[in-house]
């Protein structure tokens, strides 16, 4: 292809993400589209190719005046003089040049060329540039005005940094969050074998095992020929993971209606709670004074030094707040301090929050001690090469209750991943509803042990992906940990502004490109990818994630 000439560089050229040029013709080029610019960095260097983005445009005409209500219709002109009195200007951001001896991407340090021929680019230069390596990566879609036809740039995200670095999907709703965590999971699960825990508030991801069946969806005829090979081969391989006993997995409350939901082909949650540490089991009884906690810290390490096999009842601790508090009171272990404290009304009330978690709890407890759920089993061990999607189905329960499995599996993931024996193999976690679980202030039972990964998951191989429409009420230190963030349309000042607080991936230009997104549009920028890039995600196989339903459908029409 033969790079044309769009238009030239005027104007100050030496701020990089703020170049202005002045285009050819108001045809010559569309926000979004790539462009390049030859430059010359250093005289012991060859000249070299600079890429940037148009990130606006301005377009003018002196004749269109509205104080006269209209535009010029005649003027008189010289024999064959031609006046248009339209201007048209374009911003540039610079993405930078290749260079030479690293291959890294470098934002130049000295100033362009006033005058530079800025060119268009086309599939092999931006390849060549970018690099994707379609081994280790995932295929996420591309990139925004190169989707179509011959000219189409695939983009590509680093699969090991994707998954240990920890990830962050924010949009408002209706932008395609859902469905963008959708064609990751089933890429990570289908094509690189991985093991992806998701938990789903609402049951939109329970809606690949509807009835028991896996359920696939009608987008499997697409222009991409990348997708064109890779929807039937995630199709294929779910399929035979699921034979297989792996695949799709779903584990809920032990409640009727799920089986129903599913046709008995669920899995009932039948969790524990003798694996939580002090702090985390003092966060499921928010409001606790420091004497409670005190009395709590006691009664725990008495339950613990009583209760010797594994795994332990938690009734029992509440047994040791209430009626059992004398049995405590005579622990040799005990030092005044403590002995004091449990003399207060302290272990009552704490005694009394413990019960009320509980209750919420019935529904995910296990009564039955023999049998909790095997979270070898619902991770696998590396030796265990089948991959495997986990649906945590939370439909239905109060935000309590969601939280409180929602920390107790992530709790237990992290230990055994942390095992010096006994390993799991690497998980990716993904949190729909995010700022219920990690909120900004931390009210939330699960959101401890969220930091807690956020901080060190990803030397035991365990990464996470939140997902959110309300960025501002995500806690700060969580997203900061996320090293891949895709942002989709946001309009919410508040919102765009934590997410410049949160990342200082994001530029700008970038910023003001959030609220014009298209739905499925998407800017990733972070370590899984070269450069901040704006994406048109790809279609997925699977039927799960927030689809909207067909109102109008569904309605139908009354007929007597």
């Amino acid at each position: 292809m033969k790079h044309q000439v769009l238009g030239t560089l005027v104007g100050n050229t030496g701020e990089p993400h703020n170049l202005n040029m002045v285009l050819n013709s108001s045809f010559s080029g569309r926000r979004g589209e790539f462009v390049r610019i030859k430059h010359h960095e250093r005289k012991d260097e060859p000249i070299t190719y600079v890429l940037g983005r148009i990130v606006s445009i301005q377009r003018t005409n002196m004749l269109f005046n509205s104080g006269f209500g209209n535009s010029v219709s005649e003027l008189e002109l010289l024999p064959g003089a031609e006046v248009t009195g339209e201007h048209v200007y374009a911003t540039i951001d610079l993405v930078g040049y290749k260079d030479a001896e690293t291959n890294q991407i470098k934002i130049p340090r000295r100033p362009l060329d006033p005058g530079a021929k800025v060119e268009t680019v086309d599939y092999q230069f931006l390849s060549d540039f970018y690099e994707f390596n379609e081994q280790n990566s995932l295929h996420i879609g591309n990139l925004v005005g190169y989707e179509h036809g011959e000219n189409t740039v695939p983009v590509y995200l680093d699969i090991n940094k994707l998954v240990t670095e920890h990830m962050a999907i924010l949009a408002m709703t209706g932008s395609g969050k859902s469905y963008t965590v959708g064609r990751v999971i089933e890429r990570l699960v289908a094509l690189n074998n991985g093991t992806v825990v998701v938990f789903d508030p609402h049951g939109e991801y329970g809606r690949a095992l509807q009835g028991g069946k896996l359920q696939f969806g009608d987008h499997f005829d697409t222009e991409d020929e990348r997708d064109k090979k890779a929807l039937p081969e995630i199709k294929r391989m779910i399929e035979k993971l699921q034979l297989n006993d792996a695949g799709i997995q779903v584990y809920t409350p032990q409640i009727d209606t799920f089986r129903q939901k599913y046709a008995n082909k669920n899995q009932p949650l039948a969790l524990q709670f003798d694996k939580f540490e002090m702090d985390d089991i003092s966060e499921i009884l928010p409001g606790l004074t420091e004497p409670q906690q005190r009395v709590l810290d006691v009664a725990i390490r008495y339950w613990r030094s009583v209760e010797t096999v594994e795994p332990r009842d938690i009734n029992k601790l509440r047994y040791f707040l209430g009626d059992g508090i004398e049995e405590v009171k005579n622990w040799e272990d005990l030092s005044s301090a403590e002995a004091q404290a449990l003399n207060g009304r302290s272990a009552a009330v704490a005694s009394m929050k413990l019960s009320r978690v509980l209750n919420e709890a019935q529904s995910f407890y296990s009564s039955d001690l023999s049998g909790p759920t095997d979270i070898y089993q619902m991770i696998g061990r590396p030796s265990d090469k089948k991959g495997r999607l986990v649906i945590i189905d939370l439909q239905g329960l109060s935000d309590t209750a969601k939280q409180v499995i929602c920390g107790l599996l992530s709790s237990e993931i992290l230990r055994a991943a942390s095992s010096k024996t006994d390993k799991t193999r690497p998980a990716f976690l993904v949190y729909e509803e995010g700022h219920n679980f990690a909120p900004a202030g931390g009210k939330a039972v699960s959101h401890r042990i969220i930091k807690k990964i956020a901080g060190e998951g990803r030397k035991f191989g365990v990464g996470f992906c939140i997902v959110s429409q309300r960025p501002s009420k995500l806690d700060a230190d969580v997203t900061s940990q996320c090293n891949t963030l895709i942002t989709m349309r946001l309009k919410n000042p508040d919102d765009q502004r934590f997410i410049t607080k949160a990342s200082d991936m994001v530029s700008k230009a970038d910023l003001e490109e959030l609220p014009s997104l298209s739905t499925g549009e998407a800017l990733i920028c972070g370590r899984s990818i070269p450069a901040p890039l704006l994406v048109k995600v790809g279609p997925k196989a699977l039927v799960h994630g927030g689809e909207s339903p067909e109102v109008l459908d569904v309605w139908g029409s009354f007929s007597e």
